[in-house]
């Protein structure tokens, strides 16, 4: 009786120690998430603080994996990436059409559409001066795209390559506006009067544009908002036909539609992450604040990751409303030791 009872007694013991090794098991590694980090300001800001989100937040690994669009845009499709953040949708129409089609891609949402594009920008002291810096106008009756034809203009805006032409600088090679601006200057009637050159990148255009404005220079070329420049800098966009869908896809003739920037995932993403997912679903962020995002980078001379602190820290009544209140408190607490 004496040995039944003992045994008893062992078996009872293994049990609890088995239970008590279950309740104490490690959690379960959670998969890790790969957002296509595109090449401009406000895309990799807004990667730079969703990473912070998922990874303190949420418990996940996160990797930012550079790139451009259309190349980003196929990884999303093969499952090389999982989100996809600030695509310009109606500039990829046909490539995000193609994807969603064959079931690849599913779209989580849109952050904003009023922001702006124009293959046309000049500095404001171009044709207004600037009494402050001792400007005085260059091509005061500059007002619209069909007055670059001006032999006045050709000259302000020489190439110094080739100074029979003006120089119209466009975005990096791979960008809609590299197709665009070249259609719409040959459709203005400008291709004999001006030569259109890429920029290696949007901090290269960028640079251009602030170098010409730093000396009070004349600048021409392709610009686009949300910017950190755009909200910097005084300037103006010369006026265009007003955008028109047939007049657009037939031969570009007319200014840029306003465009939804979206956010979008590989088709198994929503299983993968549902609770990153639907906070991709929620996120919300107007032109204004993506300036005012992206001036603060400008001023502190930083990178995306130190706005994206910043952001966090200063703009809280903006980013919780994208994720329940605990993770909220997570993010809170890890950015204050940042």
């Amino acid at each position: 009786m004496r040995k039944v009872l003992l045994a008893l007694l062992v078996g009872i013991i293994s049990i609890s120690i088995v239970l008590s090794g279950c309740g104490e098991a490690e959690p379960e590694e959670k998969p890790l998430i790969k957002i296509a980090e595109l090449n401009w300001g406000s895309a990799r800001f807004q990667c730079e603080m969703a990473k912070i989100i998922i990874e303190e937040g949420y418990g996940y690994p996160v990797e930012l994996v550079p790139g451009i669009t259309i190349p980003m845009l196929q990884g999303l499709r093969t499952g090389d990436v999982d989100v996809y953040v600030e695509g310009w949708l109606q500039n990829q129409q046909e490539a995000v059409d193609t994807a969603m089609e064959a079931g690849d891609i599913v779209m989580l949402g849109f952050i904003n559409n009023d922001n702006w594009q124009c293959g046309f920008v000049v500095p404001t002291y171009v044709i207004e001066g600037d009494t402050e810096r001792g400007i005085e106008p260059m091509v005061p009756n500059l007002t619209s795209v069909f007055d670059l034809d001006q032999p006045e203009c050709k000259e302000l805006f020489a190439n110094p390559e080739n100074p029979s032409k003006g120089l119209i600088l466009n975005g990096p090679p791979g960008w809609e506006c590299e197709i665009v601006t070249l259609e719409q200057v040959t459709t203005y009637g400008l291709d004999d009067h001006y030569d259109v050159m890429n920029t290696g990148s949007s901090e290269g255009l960028f640079a251009s544009l602030q170098g010409a404005y730093d000396k009070g220079e004349p600048w021409l070329g392709y610009l686009w908002g949300p910017t950190w420049i755009a909200g910097a800098l005084d300037l103006t966009l010369l006026e265009e036909p007003a955008y028109d869908e047939e007049v657009w896809n037939e031969d570009h003739g007319c200014a840029w539609p306003s465009v939804d920037l979206f956010i979008a995932a590989h088709k198994d993403f929503p299983d993968k992450a549902p609770d990153v997912a639907e906070m991709f679903e929620k996120w919300k962020l107007d032109t204004p604040t993506l300036n005012e995002a992206l001036a603060y980078m400008l001023a502190i001379e930083g990178e995306p990751v130190d706005v994206a602190i910043w952001f966090l820290k200063e703009r809280e009544e903006i980013w919780t409303q994208f994720v329940p209140a605990d993770v909220a408190e997570k993010v809170k607490a890890a950015i204050a030791e940042m």
